[in-house]
């Protein structure tokens, strides 16, 4: 898989700037290591709706931000997860498992068949692996317009055509790697109760 590459901006509604997501987690670190100690019992259904919320505050600040390197680093730290973008060709790997890699064929079925672009959580065959994917459209997570800008980034981000694209249409996918294990361990189970299982597995 492409790991990510650093140097271009797309912009998001979430109302973080990097530097205060970043101190946001360093706060939460003394709590974190608190968890990590706790005995839990948790449903794969709550596993699921953790790394589901999770994947979406981790891809939210990232398209809020020029994703500079510190900030990707804290990420990845915090959550404990690997991050990578690009297209679904590239992103497609055979240690990703079948059921992600028709996950990524399907962003690509729906920019064909012009079908609404959705955020995906889905776990690898043994259930030991969290994949969070999430689209990176034209005009909403890349908004800007200048084509010289646009080959730039593609050079950076490994993104294809963006210079030709038009508003709507993929441009790439958000992929975070989970796993099981650091899920649980990092989980606060007094939000646990908080979160929306249904229709989880």
């Amino acid at each position: 898989m492409k790991k990510i590459a650093l140097g271009f901006i797309f912009a998001y509604s979430l109302g973080l700037t990097a530097c205060d997501f970043s101190k946001r987690l360093e706060t939460k670190g003394l709590a974190q290591e608190i968890r990590e100690k706790q005995v839990k019992r948790v449903t794969p259904a709550q596993i699921t709706a953790q790394a589901d919320e999770w994947g979406k505050e981790i891809v939210g600040a990232l398209n809020k931000q020029f994703p500079k390197k510190d900030l990707v680093d804290t990420l990845q730290k915090f959550f404990r997860v690997e991050i990578s973008i690009g297209t679904s060709h590239n992103l497609k790997n055979p240690t990703n498992g079948l059921k992600i890699n028709e996950i990524l064929d399907a962003y690509e079925y729906n920019a064909t068949h012009k079908i609404t672009f959705t955020d995906n959580i889905q776990k690898n065959e043994d259930g030991s692996i969290y994949y969070f994917t999430s689209p990176i459209v034209m005009g909403e997570q890349v908004k800007i317009t200048d084509k010289t800008k646009l080959i730039q980034i593609e050079k950076e981000s490994h993104l294809d055509s963006l210079s030709t694209r038009k508003k709507g249409d993929l441009a790439g996918i958000w992929l975070v790697k989970f796993t099981k294990n650091n899920i649980i361990r990092l989980m606060d189970m007094k939000h646990v109760k908080k979160l929306n299982v249904e229709g989880r597995e």
